[in-house]
């Protein structure tokens, strides 16, 4: 492939949220003294699936000088090596997917293949290379990636703007199980509600996918204007990886039970073949729901159905402390981040605010959530005083064990990896102690249009198809002061 030149144009909005910048700029602010319910000892309460009161205390954190050994039966480290190192985008956003021989990664705006045992990237490019024969002159941001295991393929997907406000969604998906290999690419309008031209453009997309279709959202933005609605696209796959024409069909303007308009819908990576798609997002800027939506019939007549799903208040994190007085870090806000179907469960994580003495701290907010019924097996907040954890992803494996990287940082902690877990027959609402994948080793200011210390936007897990039990996760340090870097892990309990 030729290398394309990369674009940076700007954003033709006036919020990055459902809400007006400046009450979100506000009400961040105040997230580092506001106050959320909690219990007189200071405990998180949450019910299991029976009703049964569980208190959640602060899980603790290993040191990150000399991180502790886990006990019997927990978190095993497998795999650690580089990742992509830093471009001249900010946010990051780190995303990755794992195939038969090979883990895949992208961050703003390249991506890269590498062996499972690490080195040197077999293979790396920026998306506007990749993207080079459907795409010109266009700004392409915001990576997610996929492997298909229903039908043994890579997928890429990415949104663009263009110079005159075009706005697409830009899919990729492998001709074989070999991502160093031959890949087909596609341009679908996202302006277009089905067949409607709109005045809106699609930002921070979602990507799932089950036996029958890749399913796309983004949350629409009116151009030069606010948050318009969220949009889920369906995809049958048939034409994606045969090289055929390309058919989608459109829902918007979803509504969560409250009557606001749905925010950042994720689409479940769908393991099995349940009788729905399932897509979630929580309530924007606070909450003590989420929104579950089934899917039926996606490829003839969709009909997309919602249930609540009561859960603990979640609210907007302060921003991350970082040491030696530097900028605090956005840690971004309540929205949900991913989202995986398997074995009859949806896990999803978010960011929240959890409540200390002194302070509050970002902390990782984390669900499981019996599909068929909408009903909520667990919850629990993952949070340690004085210290921030930001930026979740969570994957199960097949039995129900589930794996958790996230970013962390204190004011003695510069930015750094974490992940943590749980063994199925561990207590409801519980997390293994998280162990260190890579230490930050300065502080980092990257400052957007809005004066924000941007950071995130997202993480990547991914479960291994192959051994099963193995579970890949992806993340962004500081490698260098205001330079930010990114490290691949697995591990297994």
């Amino acid at each position: 492939m030729l290398a394309a030149p990369e674009l940076e144009l700007p954003k033709p909005r006036k919020t990055r949220y459902p809400i007006p910048l400046a009450e979100f700029i506000r009400r961040k602010e105040g997230a580092q003294t506001l106050k959320t319910r909690m219990d007189r000892r200071g405990c998180t309460v949450v019910k299991d699936r029976r009703g049964r009161r569980a208190e959640i205390a602060a899980a603790p954190m290993a040191a990150a000088a000399a991180p502790a050994l886990p006990p019997a039966g927990a978190l095993t480290p497998l795999t650690s090596f580089r990742g992509i190192a830093a471009t001249s985008w900010l946010p990051p956003d780190c995303t990755m997917s794992v195939g038969p021989n090979h883990v895949m990664v992208a961050v703003n705006s390249s991506l890269a293949v590498y062996a499972k045992t690490g080195g040197a990237a077999l293979l790396q490019r920026t998306l506007a290379t990749w993207f080079a024969n459907v795409t010109q002159g266009t700004t392409i941001f915001d990576p997610k990636l996929l492997f298909d295991q229903h039908a043994g393929r890579w997928v890429v997907l990415a949104v663009a703007l263009g110079p005159n406000n075009e706005s697409l969604f830009l899919i990729s998906a492998s001709v074989t199980s070999d991502p160093t290999g031959q890949w087909r690419n596609y341009a679908l309008d996202a302006r277009k509600d089905g067949t409607t031209n709109t005045n809106n453009w699609a930002d921070y997309p979602g990507l799932g996918v089950d036996a029958h279709a890749l399913y796309l959202t983004a949350n629409m933005f009116r151009i030069g204007g606010n948050f318009a609605y969220s949009k889920i696209r369906i995809v049958p796959k048939a034409a994606i990886y045969s090289g055929g024409a390309v058919t989608f069909f459109d829902l918007v303007r979803m509504k969560n039970a409250d009557n606001t308009f749905a925010f950042t819908v994720q689409p479940c990576h769908i393991f099995g073949a349940p009788q729905a798609v399932y897509f979630v997002n929580s309530l924007f800027p606070t909450g003590n729901s989420l929104t579950l939506w089934s899917l039926t019939n996606p490829l003839t007549a969709p009909v997309l159905t919602r249930r609540t799903v009561a859960v603990s208040t979640y609210d907007l994190p302060p921003d991350a402390d970082q040491p030696g007085g530097v900028t605090p870090l956005d840690s971004g806000d309540v929205r949900i981040l991913h989202a995986i179907f398997r074995a009859g469960s949806i896990w999803t994580a978010l960011t929240t605010r959890q409540n200390w003495s002194a302070a509050n701290t970002a902390a990782v907010h984390w669900f499981q959530i019996e599909a068929s019924s909408g009903t909520l097996v667990q919850q629990g907040i993952f949070a340690a005083n004085g210290r921030h954890f930001y930026y979740p992803a969570l994957a199960p494996d097949g039995n129900g064990n589930v794996v958790l990287v996230f970013c962390a940082s204190a004011r003695n902690e510069n930015a750094s990896i974490y992940f943590t877990g749980r063994a199925a027959a561990d207590p409801l609402g519980q997390l293994r102690p998280s162990l260190l994948l890579k230490a930050g080793t300065a502080g980092y200011v990257g400052l957007d249009s809005s004066g924000r210390n941007r950071w995130g936007d997202y993480s990547g897990v991914a479960a291994d198809p192959v051994t099963g039990s193995t579970l890949w996760f992806y993340s962004t340090f500081t490698e260098a002061a205001n330079t930010w870097g990114t490290w691949i892990g697995s591990a297994r309990l």
